[in-house]
């Protein structure tokens, strides 16, 4: 077994079968800062949140079968290189993105007037890079031109990225929750068929309890959101925006006791209820 690489979360090993272990870990990140702190059980609700939605969802996957409570094979693809996201709630990055732009509420008529973690007239895909520091919003039209996917590939995954999300958005409300948005990652498989891959969780999406749901507010999390809300709240987001500016990047700050806690209950909560499993 070789170690492929290691993420903020996920080490990636190769298997002498060709296949790929994914290792969850307990490690987190935020705003693309590493922390020295874990979160208890989240590499475990991680990976078992995965293995919960790939056998849900009536799409291809990479998926091959659970091998500790923390890790899983699955097939090597060749992996696409951007993210494919989901958004169905004005929330997260949007609100600093979209503040001021004409082209995005022209998508929803002129008249749009959106507060803080409204529910959109209509779900919307975008495209991100992919990567380890910081991940940018990609023009459909550059990676058309780009030659890296063809316009039809990309009309297939927009298509299958806005059935995932219905379908899980579906599973979680008879639960009680909300899916804000959730981040895909697709590849090809040795046949060319178009594979959904990575994991799907509470890193890949923003989960909020419904009972709890009021637009124009901060929305009680059960992701890692609620670690970027603090970050917000104590000036950490400021500062890094200051530094990046001179090129530096801050020293992770160190996360409360009671900031881990409830994450680590929050992780393990939302995918009781959802799963109907006990970690």
């Amino acid at each position: 077994m070789r170690l492929l690489r290691e993420g903020k979360v996920k080490n990636i090993f190769e298997l002498g079968s060709g296949n790929l272990l994914m290792v969850f870990s307990d490690r987190v990140s935020a705003f693309d800062i590493k922390f020295d702190q874990r979160i208890p059980n989240k590499g475990k609700v991680l990976c078992r949140f995965a293995d919960y939605w790939f056998n849900k969802l009536n799409v291809p996957n990479h998926f091959i079968g659970m091998r500790q409570n923390n890790a899983m094979e699955v097939r090597k693809l060749s992996m696409i290189p951007y993210e494919f996201i989901i958004r169905g709630y004005y929330y997260g990055s949007m609100l600093e993105r979209y503040a001021s732009d004409t082209d995005f509420k022209s998508l929803f008529g002129s008249n749009l007037s959106l507060m803080k973690g409204a529910k959109l007239p209509r779900p919307i895909f975008e495209i991100t890079t992919k990567s380890e520091e910081h991940d940018v919003p990609v023009e459909r039209e550059k990676i058309i031109d780009s030659g890296i996917l063809g316009r039809g590939t990309l009309k297939r995954i927009e298509d299958r990225s806005f059935a995932i999300y219905d379908t899980m958005f579906s599973i979680a409300k008879q639960s009680g929750f909300i899916i804000a948005d959730v981040k895909l990652e697709f590849g090809f498989d040795g046949q060319s068929e178009l594979t959904l891959a990575d994991s799907i969780g509470p890193d890949e999406s923003r989960i909020w309890l419904e009972k709890d749901y009021q637009p124009g507010q901060t929305q009680g999390s059960y992701d890692k959101q609620l670690l970027r809300d603090w970050l917000i709240d104590i000036g950490f987001k400021r500062e890094m925006s200051r530094l990046a500016m001179k090129g530096e990047i801050p020293k992770a700050p160190k996360i409360p006791d009671s900031i881990i806690s409830q994450m680590s209950e929050r992780y393990i909560y939302v995918y009781e209820k959802i799963t109907g499993e006990k970690i």
